[in-house]
């Protein structure tokens, strides 16, 4: 008991020779290994986290050793006139250092990517600091990187001042907090810089050409405007994921059409205004573009004076919302946001339930009171014709005409005006699985030493998911051309940021694949790469059961057009800056460590 009282005292009522007797009994080569590694620990996560600074612009940034660049990028970057015209980027990053060399090299030279925005997650154990430090100090770039404090604030809509930060809680919804924070607030960044074009991809995703490939690579069908003969069309349909179904109208009396449900579809390829889709029992069905068919009929102006919604939304509990004008029921002031219950069940109102939001109708709320929602025809590009769309298709370039991204998108713009492409392309996506190819040999021999061409995921995986079944695309943003007011708040989510210059279908923020010129190629990776971040959804990262069920979707086909970019890469900037550049492309240095077992063993 005795000694347990002396223990329990404070430190200071320790007699001086028994204080001097403790410090003498502590390992001198303990405490300076433990204050060796504390002092390392320190400096490490300073380093690590120099995002915890705020914006900053990397010029600005002294690192520890200045990298050394040979003369070939300063004169690249000189003459390079197209760098300072070309797209911009805004990536949020999670312990994917071994996965952003390859990405920046990559959209260097298909996009042309010139300028990147990065961003921190706070949980990520490594920063991307030095991989950025090293394209910025070529010319041939314009870096940032950014932590919570540059994006995670609420916007004076007046000042353009920050006036609140945000909290995020540290789950699902505050990643996606965070993530739609910092697309609009890195967009409006770009803005405010005159830039043009912004790709809004994740590190895991690389934009690509969306060419028509040949009979060995199953393509979904072009849609069709007419069904074909002995085919019902089903109307204002949507897609079940939940039960793999579609519901909508058959046609068959316009004065009274019969609500339908389709059993289980044999394929979900063909799910696509316009499409031929055929269920388990073996009925075909048509589905009408009812985006087109709607257009046909709305209305440019209310046909008689009442309220107008201006930016319609439709909430989870199916409240109907948007900016009112002329509210002359409950004399709202213009500009006000107001939510109407309307009663879906109506057949008025149910039939067209996910197809009033392109604007140009007429509905009534509970109380019968009429609200015109507003057409947005001007704010949505124009869709291509199927015959237009299939030509640019074929247009478009091979991998080894060094044509970029934006070359096509200016051609396009000026074939069929630029409303068809902008302000918001929508792009869908396509899954690629864990199947292994071995690089071509050409790639190979152009790799500079060091650099192994199976560590680039472009090139080391050529098997892809099925074609047009990837639910939720990605988009590139004409940043020029949208309102500043638009981007001081948060997007509404990472698929489709800006919902009235985004079209998309409603049920899955997916365009047509078979009427995209471009495409995003999203590389499930190796089970090592899928399991290395420890995100919010660490859970799911750390599955094997759904690594094997996602690597099975894309495991459908294979590319039968190889990749030439890395070799353009390496004979544009030089082997030794190449082999610079692409230091650490995947490679998975263990990050996980413990300060209490490095200092004490446990």
């Amino acid at each position: 008991m005795k000694r347990q009282s002396q223990h329990l005292r404070p430190f200071g009522m320790l007699r001086d020779n028994k204080f001097l007797l403790l410090l003498h009994n502590i390992s001198l080569v303990r405490l300076f290994f433990s204050g060796g590694i504390l002092y390392l620990l320190i400096v490490g996560v300073l380093v690590n986290h120099l995002s915890l600074l705020p914006s900053l612009s990397l010029n600005n940034i002294h690192i520890r050793q200045h990298i050394s660049i040979d003369n070939t990028l300063h004169e690249l970057a000189a003459a390079d006139n197209a760098h300072k015209e070309g797209a911009s980027a805004c990536l949020l990053v999670n312990d994917e250092n071994p996965r952003i060399p390859e990405w920046i090299a990559y959209h260097y030279h298909t996009l042309p990517l010139r300028s990147l925005t990065v961003a921190v997650d706070p949980s990520s154990r490594s920063s991307p600091l030095d991989i950025l430090q090293r394209w910025n100090d070529t010319g041939l770039m314009e870096m940032q990187l950014w932590n919570d404090d540059d994006y995670l604030h609420e916007i004076d809509s007046a000042t353009g001042a920050k006036i609140k930060r945000i909290k995020v809680t540290p789950d699902v919804d505050g990643h996606r907090i965070r993530q739609n924070h910092f697309i609009n607030k890195c967009m409006l960044d770009f803005k405010q810089r005159k830039k043009q074009w912004v790709l809004l991809i994740d590190v895991d995703e690389y934009i690509s050409f969306n060419r028509i490939d040949d009979d060995n690579n199953q393509e979904p069908d072009f849609p069709v405007e007419k069904a074909p003969d002995g085919i019902p069309t089903l109307m204002d349909w949507t897609w079940d994921s939940s039960e793999g179904v579609i519901k909508g109208w058959i046609d068959d009396t316009l004065s009274s059409p019969t609500k339908v449900k389709t059993e289980s579809l044999v394929s979900q390829m063909e799910i696509q205004p316009g499409g031929v889709v055929a269920d388990s029992t073996g009925v075909s069905y048509h589905l009408r573009d009812d985006r087109a068919f709607r257009d046909l009929d709305a209305l440019d102006q209310p046909p008689e004076p009442m309220p107008t919604l201006k930016y319609v939304v439709l909430t989870d509990s199916y409240e109907l919302c948007g900016e009112i004008f002329n509210d002359v029921y409950n004399e709202h002031g213009d500009e006000s946001w107001v939510c109407l219950t309307v009663d879906w069940e109506a057949p008025e109102n149910e039939q067209k339930k996910t197809n009033i939001f392109h604007g140009g109708y007429v509905v009534e709320d509970l109380q019968q009171r009429k609200y015109f929602l507003e057409k947005e025809l001007a704010l949505w590009p124009k869709r291509l014709a199927v015959e237009d769309a299939k030509d640019a298709r074929e247009r478009l370039p091979r991998v080894d005409e060094r044509k970029t991204i934006l070359d096509v998108v200016k051609e396009e713009s000026n074939r069929h005006g630029y409303e068809t492409m902008g302000p918001c392309i929508m792009m869908p996506r396509l899954r690629y699985g864990s199947f292994e190819v071995q690089p071509e040999a050409a790639t190979v021999v152009a790799a500079p030493g060091g650099i192994d061409p199976k560590d680039f995921v472009t090139l080391r995986y050529r098997w892809h998911g099925a074609k047009g079944v990837y639910a939720y695309g990605k988009t590139m943003i004409d940043v020029s051309q949208i309102p500043t007011e638009e981007l001081q708040v948060e997007a509404e989510n990472v698929h489709a940021p800006l919902s009235h210059y985004c079209p998309r279908q409603v049920w899955h923020y997916s365009p047509q694949y078979t009427t995209s010129l471009f495409r995003v190629n999203h590389y499930l990776d190796s089970f090592e790469a899928y399991t290395y971040r420890k995100d919010v959804r660490v859970e799911l990262r750390q599955s094997v059961d759904r690594y094997n069920t996602l690597a099975k979707e894309g495991n459908h086909s294979m590319d039968t057009e190889g990749s030439h970019w890395l070799q353009e890469f390496v004979q544009d900037m030089g082997s030794e800056n190449a082999k610079m550049l692409l230091a650490g492309v995947g490679s998975f240095p263990r990050l996980d460590w413990s300060l209490s077992k490095i200092l004490w063993g446990k």
